[in-house]
């Protein structure tokens, strides 16, 4: 052996026929090692892919449909002794509720709504839930010239994943947020074109106050109650994205709602959890607005059956009411 590694060190034996033999038997040699693992490759089972269902995964900053992922529904139906190329003794439907549905309108404000999905029990496949979310939470910056585009662009998407016509799948928004006596909603405040940039960062130089004297009372103030539904924010521990209403009562300057609802835009990536994101409003709005008054609630999306409702009273309001006069969506 020390004989045969000393010839193959050698540089000029590499272009003579001395070490033929060698050079076969290790070439032969190469050979029959790839053929093995070819052959192991093919007999060993492929690993099948679950989907995102049970994995860490980061929401989506982009519009990915991608990312859904279909279950067939053979898999669940043999476990009852349905035959799969047999007529289904039954018919029926789907009904998905979706209430983390949101997306930009055309002027880039953030638009949301309980989207109400209904799929057919004939398709070939169910959609894994999570990965419906995923793919949900990925319109939450893209923009749409009006509701009836982002709700085709669903159909689409998911109609080609469960297997049928997009014209099959039903999709719609459900009225979640009615009206609330006492409360002024400014979801639909005219703020000019929304920036993507501006829904990046959260900005407390956004907020303003402005002067119009037929809302004064007699010492130069205002009290309103305003609210959203447009609060979104970033769980720290996930990064998933939570969903909420904001409700502000105040006294004070009047605050401007289109300065409001771009500061409320802004935190669509603010980290933090439930309490953290609203005690950074009701600061922020302290400091930007300097109420006499106030008091922020954020009545959250319930999560695995607990809702978390922080309320914060900076001045003047107690804190223990701040929970009756109004409900969430998915509350």
């Amino acid at each position: 052996m020390p004989e045969l590694m000393d010839r193959w060190q050698q540089a000029d034996k590499w272009t003579s026929n001395e070490l033929l033999p060698e050079q076969l038997a290790l070439a032969l040699a190469a050979a029959a090692l790839a053929l093995i693992f070819m052959q192991y490759r093919t007999r060993a089972p492929a690993k099948q892919s679950k989907g995102v269902l049970g994995e860490t995964c980061a929401a989506p900053e982009m519009y990915t449909p991608g990312v859904l992922f279909p279950i067939p529904r053979t898999k669940g139906r043999r476990l009852l002794n349905l035959e799969d190329s047999a007529p289904l003794p039954f018919r029926g439907e789907d009904v998905w509720n979706c209430y983390e549905f949101s997306w930009l309108d055309k002027w880039g404000r953030p638009r949301r709504g309980v989207l109400e999905l209904r799929v057919p029990c004939e398709t070939a496949n169910v959609v894994e839930s999570k990965s419906l979310k995923l793919y949900l939470n990925s319109f939450n910056f893209k923009r749409f010239e009006s509701p009836d585009e982002a709700l085709a662009t669903v159909k689409r998407d998911v109609a080609s994943v469960v297997g049928c016509l997009a014209s099959e799948l039903a999709a719609t928004l459900v009225e979640d947020s009615p009206n609330m006596a006492g409360w002024t909603c400014i979801d639909d405040v005219s703020c000019g074109d929304v920036p993507e940039t501006l829904l990046r960062r959260p900005d407390a130089a956004l907020l303003k106050t402005t002067l119009q004297p037929s809302f004064l009372n007699a010492s130069g103030t205002v009290s309103e109650r305003l609210c959203s539904h447009n609060l979104r924010t970033l769980c720290p521990v996930t990064g998933q994205p939570d969903w909420g209403t904001l409700l502000i009562e105040y006294e004070g300057p009047r605050i401007n709602r289109a300065s409001l609802f771009r500061y409320i835009a802004s935190l669509r990536t603010e980290t933090g959890f439930h309490e953290n994101a609203v005690e950074r409003v009701a600061l922020d709005v302290d400091r930007g607005c300097k109420p006499t008054k106030l008091r922020v609630t954020g009545r959250f999306l319930r999560r695995g059956g607990i809702d978390i409702n922080p309320v914060r009273a900076v001045r003047g309001f107690d804190a223990s009411a701040g929970l009756k006069q109004a409900r969430a969506p998915g509350q």
